[in-house]
């Protein structure tokens, strides 16, 4: 007597999901890795404005208390840098100035001159908000104008040449970021609509026995988010690891920690595996809700 073969009943929304959660964990990882290296290079980018001086060299023969008002006068500016609340200028005296050249060059002009010819002056840290050239220009004629102030001076070729490489590996990471969202969403919607491949003719037969349209999408739309979660979970996981690993195995890549935008990103990667997998699940639904019977073959 033949044995029956058990038939296992379809339910509405059991399609195959580990390979729609893998497909999503893959496109979410790599878009996490992608946002974590550009918050890193835009620290860096920072780091080296942060680089940027101004040398404001000083008329020979001021008084302390003039110095004092210039140098108050100077760091009470917007543009000057300041960590920890503290400005970022150095004072450096005329005598100063003089033993330095003397012990750098080894030339000690005092045998021939009297009078010592080198400027007291005062270093000027940026602030990297104003380190692109229409600012440097402005602050130059500002500190130039100010009493006191002999000359200013600063490297404009090496400054013109840093923002012109940051301004276009910046456009760089833009496009790649455009290209690489839009095509990871792509992939994702995709491979959704070929999961619900399976359930298009479960989803026509619930239409023809009068199920609405809410009741046939509610339960995709559940396995969606619990998978965007899933995957978002998995891809910020793995992400994370990663991070600490290179943390741990390149040492300076810690001055480029950013912590709390770290967290930020990998909490982003949660939410954005829920939208990307609600949506492309609501759109690939529809599209099979709206299909005749003849497009369904």
């Amino acid at each position: 007597m033949p044995q029956k073969v058990k038939s296992r009943k379809k339910k509405l929304g059991s399609y195959p999901y580990l390979t729609v959660v893998f497909s999503m964990t893959m496109a979410l990882f790599v878009i996490g890795l992608f946002a974590v290296i550009f918050v890193h290079a835009n620290k860096l980018s920072g780091i080296i404005k942060e680089k940027i001086e101004i040398h404001v060299y000083l008329n020979n023969e001021l008084s302390e208390n003039k110095i004092q008002s210039l140098n108050k006068i100077i760091t009470s500016q917007p543009y000057v840098l300041k960590k920890n609340n503290t400005p970022q200028l150095i004072y450096i005296s005329q005598d100063s100035a003089a033993k330095k050249f003397i012990q750098d060059t080894g030339e000690n002009f005092y045998k021939v001159l009297k009078d010592n010819p080198v400027r007291g002056s005062i270093t000027v840290k940026l602030n990297p908000a104003y380190s692109d050239s229409t600012h440097m220009k402005k602050i130059v004629a500002d500190l130039q104008n100010m009493e006191g102030v002999f000359e200013v001076d600063y490297q404009e070729n090496l400054i013109s040449r840093i923002n012109s490489n940051i301004k276009s590996i910046s456009l760089i990471f833009i496009g790649f970021a455009a290209i690489l969202l839009t095509a990871s969403v792509l992939l994702i919607n995709n491979t959704i609509k070929l999961a619900l491949f399976s359930q298009r003719f479960l989803i026509r037969s619930m239409q023809l026995v009068g199920a609405t349209k809410t009741f046939i999408q509610m339960p995709f739309l559940i396995r969606a988010i619990l998978q965007g979660l899933f995957s978002g979970i998995i891809a910020a996981s793995v992400l994370a690891i990663l991070i600490q690993y290179a943390y741990s195995e390149i040492n300076d890549l810690i001055k480029l920690q950013e912590t709390e935008t770290v967290i930020i990103i990998l909490g982003s990667l949660l939410i954005l595996g829920i939208i990307i997998g609600l949506l492309s699940s609501f759109r690939a639904i529809n599209t099979y809700l709206k299909m005749s019977l003849d497009e369904l073959y």
